[in-house]
């Protein structure tokens, strides 16, 4: 039995893509490496009838297993206008392969589980998210990455984005970062650091 209308369900849809988006897989000197740590700021408007703000923190990384493959997991915490609170966590895998010097087609899957709590009541939901992208080295410190993700809950529904981020290293190992996501009624931006391993 749904406890919310799907309105209200739409919030854990949107940072899905958010969090999703946010997993990507981080460059070194060297070329690129798919060994990261993620924690950033977020700030998501959704504007779908609801028009309410929310801000947090998400954390992610990913771990290479092979030549061409990754294992990716991610967590975020937002909190949203008019006491609405969202935690959700996604885990999946990854692959990759070069299409240029520097420049790599990414390809993920994975499962996305979210809990919401607001003052109408709870809610939990599951599904997927899948996502392509590119990814390319334009210096040994600047990286772009850009790409579309979709995510489908089961009792939330399924919506596509597009996301595009850039990451500038100070060192070989740690990098400053923003990105931006763009869903149908939901803009997500966020902020923060990368460690890389």
């Amino acid at each position: 039995m749904k406890i919310l209308d799907r309105k209200r369900l739409a919030l854990p849809l949107a940072v899905g893509l958010a969090v999703s988006a946010m997993s990507t897989v981080a460059m070194a000197d060297e070329g690129l490496s798919y060994n990261y740590i993620d924690a950033v700021y977020v700030d998501s408007e959704i504007d779908d009838g609801l028009d309410i703000d929310g801000d947090g923190i998400a954390v992610a990384g990913s771990v290479a297993i092979g030549e061409s493959t990754f294992l990716h997991a991610g967590y975020g915490t937002l909190e949203f206008d008019g006491g609405v609170d969202l935690d959700q966590w996604t885990v999946g895998f990854g692959a990759h392969a070069p299409i240029a010097d520097n420049v790599d087609i990414v390809g993920r899957l994975g499962y996305v589980d979210a809990k919401l709590d607001t003052p109408f009541g709870d809610a939990d939901d599951d599904g997927y998210s899948v996502g392509i992208g590119l990814r390319g080295k334009l210096s040994e410190s600047f990286e772009l990455e850009g790409g579309v993700s979709y995510v489908d809950l089961d009792d939330s529904g399924d919506d596509t984005s597009f996301n595009l981020g850039a990451r500038y290293y100070l060192t070989e190992n740690f990098a400053l970062g923003a990105g931006v996501n763009l869903g149908d009624d939901v803009t997500t931006w966020n902020a923060g650091v990368r460690f890389q391993f």
